[in-house]
């Protein structure tokens, strides 16, 4: 039993210390310059990753507050009242529904054409959403309306970061490659020319 237990500590210990040789720290004198670049900005990528979310979240909050701050001043200027049909409704050009209503706010008499349920006709009765100006407007937004304009910003934020510092890290490890190869090919090809005029 103790034979099984050394295997996988050695087996770990291997990997840590594995690890630990590529870091840009490294004392490694094998570890090349574009090695320990390419090793930092990973570890840049991870920390702004690590970053990114507690301000996407703080991002996300603030949008939510204003947002919810700016639909209750908006439904708090809406009230609704109750209009009657004087035609039956018809499909516009948009394929919604609308029809021409009247309706009387406190003595205020009022009449324009707005969307409605397909089904009404001549005399059905529809609700109107009013303005403080007393014109037609659009329903109050509900307050989930808030919660989902925060999520929509953290989590943009969040992916954005993500995505750059994917395409940052994919990226420069492409370049650091292909100089990596062609100063392969270089040496290569400096080490292969003394053989061939050896054996000339």
């Amino acid at each position: 039993m103790s034979e099984n237990l050394i295997i996988p500590i050695q087996s770990s210990w291997r990997q840590v210390t594995c690890w630990w040789s590529r870091q840009p720290w490294s004392p490694n004198p094998l570890l090349r310059a574009s090695d320990r670049f390419e090793a930092l900005l990973r570890i840049v990528a991870v920390l702004a990753v690590v970053v990114a979310v507690p301000v996407a979240g703080a991002l996300g909050t603030a949008a939510y507050t204003d947002s919810a701050r700016q639909i209750n001043a908006e439904n708090a200027a809406k009230h609704s009242v109750t209009a009657v049909l004087t035609e039956d409704s018809t499909e516009s050009a948009a394929h919604e529904f609308q029809a021409h209503v009247r309706w009387d706010d406190n003595g205020r008499a009022g009449a324009a054409v707005v969307p409605v349920r397909r089904s009404l006709q001549v005399g059905d009765h529809a609700t109107v959403w009013l303005g403080q100006d007393g014109a037609p407007t659009t329903e109050p937004r509900p307050s989930a309306a808030a919660a989902m304009t925060g999520i929509g910003v953290g989590a943009t934020v969040l992916g954005s970061t993500w995505f750059v510092g994917w395409c940052l890290v994919h990226g420069a490890r492409w370049l650091l490659d292909a100089r990596r190869n062609a100063r392969w090919a270089h040496e290569w090809r400096q080490l292969s020319r003394p053989i061939r005029e050896d054996r000339q």
